[in-house]
């Protein structure tokens, strides 16, 4: 059985022991409730990679805050998730995805970027394990799409700038509302797809062969919480919901 997964799913499994329940849930049970993103993130994101793009088209090169990202010398456009997949030959898992940003480098290699509106915390290990996963996944993606070698992968946070100092800064107010800035932080991430994805890809498809789910890992909050539902709802109990 083939099976098709993004690689922002394959960040799930980012933990040292991932719940295997957990991720039988999110591929076998489609159209799972609750599970909303906030659209101002996604419209920040959409306007970060915007005013990257259009600076580079008209200037040729790459704002002043993103210098240390490399010696750029060429934009490409990312390829839609419907173009931009690989098949693992050994596991028949596909991955997808669609990368915030792909620059050329000078001597020919590529280098990918994500970029993530939040504080960067080196504190938050899962979260970065978890965009290390991802950003890999693309690298392992582009090297088969006609993007090879990628020798460079970087996060790049927008850091909103909402200490007070900001706040009472005059250009706050504009007309019509308020106006809140963005820092620019940029974080290396180590290359290493090969040793990376394959241990991962063979997850998936232990997960993808499942006919019913595993066992929850032990201490998984997001099973408790699960489990707790089910029990009130069979209970006719809809308090703390």
């Amino acid at each position: 059985m083939s099976i098709s997964v993004s690689a922002t799913e394959l960040a799930n499994y980012a933990a040292r022991y991932p719940c295997m329940r957990c991720a039988w849930v999110r591929m076998h049970v489609k159209d799972l409730p609750y599970q909303s993103f906030p659209g101002i993130f996604s419209a920040i994101d959409t306007f970060t990679k915007k005013v990257i793009t259009s600076h580079f088209n008209q200037h040729g090169c790459l704002p002043p805050w993103m210098e240390e990202i490399g010696d750029v010398i060429g934009y490409v456009d990312p390829p839609g998730w419907r173009k931009f997949y690989r098949e693992d030959e050994h596991t028949g898992v596909t991955v997808r995805g669609e990368a915030d940003a792909i620059f050329q480098l000078t001597g020919g290699s590529y280098l990918i970027a994500d970029y993530k509106t939040s504080r960067y915390n080196p504190e938050r290990l899962y979260a970065l394990r978890s965009y290390e996963i991802q950003l890999n996944a693309y690298a392992w993606i582009a090297e088969s799409t006609g993007f090879s070698p990628v020798n460079r992968l970087a996060l790049v946070f927008m850091e909103p700038a909402s200490e007070i100092e900001h706040a009472k800064a005059p250009n706050s107010i504009v007309d019509g509302g308020i106006q809140l800035s963005f820092n620019a932080r940029i974080v290396p991430v180590k290359r290493r797809p090969e040793s990376l994805i394959p241990p991962i890809l063979e997850k998936v498809r232990s997960v993808a062969d499942m006919s019913i789910p595993p066992a929850s890992r032990s201490r998984c909050r997001d099973c408790d919480q699960f489990d707790t539902m089910v029990l009130k709802m069979a209970r006719g109990k809809s308090d703390g919901f």
